[in-house]
């Protein structure tokens, strides 16, 4: 889908980021596939467009804002692998920069299944 074109790959990326950045969780779900499959750092699999909005929208509830920093992004047929620093912003107005990589697997250039790799510990450690 994107093996010709690495731009088009770092631009959907970035329309990706800018969506989750919104904290608008129908924003987000817009670049997800009806029954995509959704697992953020090792929390459990969630399974479908609706809840995986329902669960961004319930972690976005935890924090006060969200950056994401895109570093590179690759893209091979259907797949889409980004390296990124992601920088929380918290309910006290502290600020926490975590690095991440993100794979995605497309369908019809909409997300079937979405991985994120992070450690997300230090953001509620204190």
């Amino acid at each position: 889908m994107f093996t010709q074109a690495p731009t088009a790959a770092f631009e959907y990326a970035s329309e990706v980021c800018e969506a989750i950045d919104s904290k608008d969780e129908q924003r987000l779900a817009r670049y997800l596939t009806e029954n995509c499959t959704f697992v953020y750092a090792n929390s459990d699999p969630v399974i479908g467009r609706e809840n995986v909005a329902e669960a961004s929208k319930a972690f976005m509830a935890l924090i006060a804002g969200i950056k994401h920093q895109l570093l590179d992004v690759w893209a091979s047929d259907d797949v889409v692998i980004s390296r990124l620093d992601v920088t929380y912003t918290r309910k006290d107005g502290s600020t926490l920069k975590v690095p991440a990589v993100t794979i995605w697997r497309l369908c019809e250039k909409q997300i079937n299944d979405y991985r994120i790799y992070i450690d997300v510990a230090p953001l509620f450690a204190h």
